[in-house]
């Protein structure tokens, strides 16, 4: 009986070296294509005294809202005080609205631990966060990001 306890759980911690994100924790892989299906609407902002687009969340994205999701992007060079990076769905390095791509193919990522990143495609694991109101942040945000191993 010790033997295949010991066995199992042998196993278990090889499969858990091979498979390091199922080992890690929970979290859903979410597409960009998940996140470009949303709608638009112009609203009067009472701080810029002007109107601004806002998205419209369908239900297939606020379903997302506060859950552990895995994202995968390339990184975009921005510098705001090493605050957060910004992931997006395409590789543009100078203009992230280039090629039809919109605010929807990008966001704002708040890591758990900052450190210097090296690579250009990265995939970052963290709580989703949906942004309908405030203008001065990226509509889609990631908190308590960790980077993961390339999937």
């Amino acid at each position: 009986m010790g033997l295949r306890i010991l066995l199992l759980l042998g196993f278990t911690g090889i499969c858990a070296f091979v498979h390091p994100l199922k080992a890690q924790g929970q979290g859903q892989k979410l597409g960009w294509e998940v996140l470009a299906n949303l709608g638009w609407e112009k609203k009067y902002n009472q701080e810029y005294k002007q109107e601004f687009t806002y998205p419209k969340f369908p239900p297939s994205i606020k379903s997302w809202q506060g859950k552990e999701v895995i994202v995968k992007g390339y990184l975009l060079p921005v510098d705001v005080g090493g605050k957060y990076v910004v992931l997006s769905r395409f590789p543009f390095e100078s203009c992230f609205f280039c090629g039809g791509a919109g605010p929807e193919s990008v966001m704002q990522v708040y890591m758990k631990n900052p450190f210097k990143i090296r690579r250009k495609m990265v995939t970052f694991k963290g709580k989703l966060r949906l942004n309908d109101t405030n203008v001065d942040d990226l509509i889609y945000i990631l908190e308590a990001a960790e980077m993961m191993p390339d999937l």
